[in-house]
């Protein structure tokens, strides 16, 4: 009877380990068997001109203050679509970096600086998220949104390099739609 929280335990852990393991090894399968089309096909179509102005008002003024004005960038933008499509082009993006690593297995580190990049986008859109529940969006909206656009755009900038520097086929579609 004393081994039961024990056992309760240990099968829990094996439960979550095996549901990790297979939502990332469906992933992996689904990505493997994409198409490059495919791939294209599932970027949403962001303004990239104003979402590169608001990304570099961020990483070129580190020391300064942003140049731009809270509303100013929820228009650029396109307020929470717009970050809801960068949300969703994140998972695009390190598809795009797995489909290289057929051709290019050095991409494997690339890919995992995206997912983390990823990461750190989602949770910046989730505490936007959380503050437009408690009505704290406005603001919120330019520190975590404008640093998830920094990200993204460094995102696609290192995806690009990727890209170019395997000589990969489709590089200046992909420079088009980025």
């Amino acid at each position: 009877m004393q081994q039961l929280p024990f056992v309760i335990a240990v099968s829990t852990f094996l439960v979550v380990l095996v549901t990790a393991a297979v939502y990332f090894l469906a992933r992996a399968r689904r990505s493997a068997g994409t198409t490059w089309m495919a791939l294209m096909a599932r970027l949403r179509q962001i303004d990239r001109d104003n979402f590169a102005t608001v990304a570099l008002d961020l990483l070129d003024e580190r020391d300064a203050e942003s140049q731009l004005d809270p509303d100013s960038i929820f228009e650029m933008i396109g307020g929470m679509d717009g970050l809801d499509a960068v949300e969703q082009n994140c998972d695009v993006l390190i598809d795009m970096a797995t489909y290289v690593q057929h051709w290019y297995p050095e991409a494997l580190e690339i890919a995992e600086e995206l997912r983390l990049n990823s990461r750190e986008i989602k949770w910046h859109i989730g505490r936007l998220r959380g503050a437009s529940h408690t009505g704290h969006m406005y603001e919120q909206f330019p520190v975590y949104a404008q640093r998830a656009v920094a990200t993204y755009y460094l995102m696609t900038r290192s995806l690009l390099v990727l890209y170019e520097g395997g000589q990969v086929p489709g590089f200046a579609e992909l420079q088009r739609a980025l």
